[in-house]
């Protein structure tokens, strides 16, 4: 039988204050309540919010590189979780100019046959609108609506609303919900640091040893360095030799292709950075410290040497050479064509994107991180610029480079991508739609060590 918290809302500070009741699943978040809030409400989220204790210690809230403090990400807080810790009450502010301020008490946790999300229970009044001014601006709108304050623009701006006004059917239309919603709070994904205490599940070191061993890019990471040995000639720009890349297709099984065809035309491999498996290969090892480059040569460090020994040292050190060389910025770095300015931001979300996966503790869906990432795209860049076709070239371009980092994560075996339907295109271009990610055990055990890390 499905749990369901019973909560009631209750805006403070104001006279005869407006109240809703509704029951959220057992198993949602602190940002599922805010979602709640907002659409029981009537608000718009166009602000920010935080949830603290009765004492007033913060719970969670929107994250802020910028503060004091760090504040847990509201979407990686499970209500039972505070509700277990805190008691019967909550309390929660939104828009910290006109400073909100709402007291939730709990009635209790209860089963119900019926399975769903959310649903409305009852309630009473409007709650003020958006950017009223706070309750000296609510108390005003009132005013203006009882004809004891004469403000023709507060009359015009207000519209319908009254005080009084509460449509408990029409709330529950837009309320009332079977899925939670995709919980978007700030584009783009909180740094590991300001998920405060992240719990990572137990895992024995010889089971993440044996996970470690498995991994088929670490294979060929070492296979790469016991081929580089005492020394193997680059060219002159510092890249693997076409004659390298040629024995390194088959030994690596990368499935890159020389001269490649494509319908009638062949395009000529003109060096092994068009390759793209054998050289990520190649800069993976070298940033990982398996490999050196010295004098025009590529050789084994003395670490490389030892490859083998200690399984998931060899891993993690491989995930953090990951890290430093970029997914997206290896991805481009020889590109000629197409250099999307926001290789570098992405990248550097991989981290957070990591720890969230571990701390939502269940598959995501794939769209969830692409929308996500280009929100953050959307906030950091003008694209004011682009019609609308430019904007869906873009939007499509983000998606893919989204699908290649969860792809390279996986390939390590940092995540697992699962339920991805492929087609071809009508130019016999493998084309990837849905599937959905999850952190693997490898993975939340590098997620302490993300936390250190900026």
């Amino acid at each position: 039988m499905p749990h369901y918290y019973d909560l009631t809302v209750t805006l403070e500070d104001v006279p005869t204050p407006p109240w809703r009741r509704f029951l959220i699943d057992s198993e949602a978040t602190l940002a599922d309540l805010h979602w709640a809030i907002q659409d029981a409400c009537g608000w718009e989220d166009r602000h920010l919010f935080e949830f603290s204790s009765t004492s007033g210690v913060p719970l969670a809230g929107v994250p802020d590189d910028e503060g004091d403090v760090p504040v847990r990400d509201a979407s990686t807080v499970p209500l039972r979780e505070v509700l277990g810790a805190d008691g019967p009450e909550l309390r929660y502010v939104y828009d910290f100019g006109d400073h909100w301020r709402q007291r939730r008490p709990v009635r209790g946790r209860r089963g119900v046959d019926e399975g769903f999300h959310r649903r409305l229970v009852g309630g009473a009044r409007a709650f003020p609108p958006e950017d009223c001014g706070g309750v000296s601006g609510y108390a005003q709108c009132v005013d203006v609506l009882r004809a004891a304050e004469d403000d023709e623009d507060v009359r015009t701006w207000l519209g319908d609303w009254t005080p009084e006004r509460f449509d408990l059917d029409a709330t529950r239309q837009d309320f009332d919900a079977d899925r939670a919603p995709a919980a978007l709070l700030l584009p783009g994904f909180p740094h590991p640091s300001h998920l405060a205490a992240v719990e990572v599940p137990a895992a024995t070191q010889p089971a993440l040893n044996a996970a470690a061993e498995g991994v088929a890019l670490l294979d060929r990471l070492r296979a790469f360095t016991r081929w580089a040995g005492d020394g193997r000639r680059l060219t002159a720009t510092g890249n693997l030799t076409m004659a390298a890349g040629a024995e390194l297709i088959g030994l690596l099984g990368t499935g890159d292709r020389l001269d490649q065809r494509i319908g009638d035309r062949v395009f000529k491999t003109r060096s092994t950075v068009e390759l793209r498996g054998i050289d990520l290969t190649f800069r993976l090892a070298r940033r990982a410290g398996f490999v050196k480059v010295q004098k025009g040569t590529v050789s084994a460090t003395k670490r490389g040497t030892q490859l083998g020994r200690d399984p998931l040292a060899d891993w993690r050190a491989a995930f953090t050479g990951l890290l430093d060389l970029g997914v997206l910025q290896h991805r481009y770095a020889h590109s000629t064509w197409m250099d999307p300015y926001w290789k570098e931001l992405l990248d550097g979300q991989v981290p957070g994107l990591v720890a969230n996966l571990l701390v939502v503790g269940r598959p995501v869906p794939l769209v969830d991180l692409q929308e996500r990432l280009w929100q953050l795209v959307e906030a950091s860049f003008v694209l004011d610029d682009l019609d609308e076709e430019g904007l869906r070239r873009h939007r499509d371009l983000l998606d893919r480079d989204v699908r290649s980092i969860c792809q390279a994560l996986a390939d390590l075996r940092v995540v697992e991508v699962t339920d991805v339907v492929t087609t071809t295109d009508a130019y016999g271009f493998t084309v990837e739609r849905g599937g959905e990610v999850a952190v693997t055990a490898l993975g939340a055990a590098a997620v302490p060590d993300l936390v250190a890390r900026r």
